[in-house]
């Protein structure tokens, strides 16, 4: 059995909080500014095949996408890369309590990031959502370990949403129903895996239990659950899994397109919801229904990005997500992240 139950905090859980309560008094533990060569390479390369993408020119557009899926950010130095009490998104519209603005902030208007250099979570040069919004591309390499836990766990992860006036966001009782807008694109080279121990046969998984580590973990609603992307099975389908519960529509990854996702979770009572859009669709589906009973006195907050474990075999992988949003209605949500007004019905 995977040492991956469903309490997606995982081992890195410890060492981030502690890290958090250090930012109280310090805005940053470390993070290594990504090298000029590397910025440049990656803007260069994204520039010129996205005028040509923009030209007219469909199969461009494809190779670009391909082109970008894969490694792009250089190696970075190991050891602890994290950043705090970074500047929130002003302004925010009617109903909704947090939006990232990657455009006009360069850490999106999140609280924190856990990544190696700021290559490996950046908005993309030309690639955008279906509804014509900036996407951040999020690429994890073999033993990215921003939080230096040595524990064959890898990351490139944003966290904790917060206010326009910067006040920290976390879901108790008291948030009651909140609901999240957010949108991601698979890559069709995508190859995530939450595997069983049964699928490393050469590895002794009970002697150490890290070394078999296996998740694909893209939304933590840290210490409560969250959305995962992998196959459960060696060679197996792309899945999507929601506080590791499946969706009624058969969970496939539609991988190539984006997908919109709305959540809603009643903090009380631990019901939540799940409504999803993929692209060229107009409506939103109801895919699951279910209830995860909320920790009493845990304080549940948010990360994005990939989290996974680190029996990957040196595997890069490479996602975008579009906007994301915290707000008290379907409806406020959907409008900031996707500029639509569909609904779910």
């Amino acid at each position: 059995m995977s040492k991956y139950h469903g309490n997606l905090q995982g081992p890195g859980g410890r060492a981030s909080e502690a890290c958090v309560s250090r930012a109280l008094a310090s805005t940053r533990c470390s993070l290594q500014q990504v090298s000029l060569v590397a910025g440049l390479v990656y803007l260069g390369a994204g520039l010129v095949i996205n005028q040509a993408s923009q030209a007219g020119d469909g199969p461009t557009a494809v190779t670009r996408v391909a082109l970008m899926a894969s490694r792009a950010c250089l190696p970075a130095t190991p050891g602890a890369h994290e950043e705090y009490r970074l500047a929130p998104t002003k302004g925010l519209s009617e109903g909704v309590s947090f939006a990232t603005d990657w455009m006009g902030n360069k850490n999106g208007g999140w609280f924190g990031i856990q990544a190696m250099d700021h290559c490996r979570m950046r908005p993309d040069n030309g690639l955008l959502t279906w509804h014509g919004m900036e996407a951040v591309r999020v690429e994890v390499q073999p033993n990215d370990d921003p939080l230096a836990l040595r524990a064959n766990t890898e990351r490139t992860e944003v966290l904790i949403m917060q206010d326009g006036k910067g006040n920290q966001l976390k879901e108790t009782p008291k948030s009651e129903t909140q609901y999240y807008a957010t949108s991601y694109y698979f890559p069709e080279n995508w190859q995530g895996q939450q595997l069983p121990w049964s699928a490393f046969p050469t590895v002794n998984c009970g002697a150490d239990q890290n070394r078999c580590n296996s998740w694909s973990v893209v939304w933590q609603f840290w210490g409560w659950g969250g959305l995962s992307a992998a196959q459960l099975s060696s060679g197996g389908p792309q899945l999507y899994r929601f506080n590791n519960m499946p969706f009624a529509d058969g969970s496939r990854v539609a991988l190539g397109k984006w997908t919109d996702f709305v959540f809603s979770v009643d903090w009380k009572s631990g019901h939540y919801r799940v409504w999803r859009r993929d692209e060229g669709s107009q409506k939103f589906a109801p895919v699951l229904i279910g209830a995860t009973p909320v920790p009493a006195g845990q304080e549940i907050y948010i990360k994005q990005g990939l989290y996974r474990g680190g029996n990957v075999g040196g595997r890069t992988d490479v996602l975008w997500v579009g906007p994301t949003a915290r707000g008290t209605s379907f409806a406020a949500v959907e409008q900031q992240s996707f500029g639509t007004a569909d609904g779910s019905k």
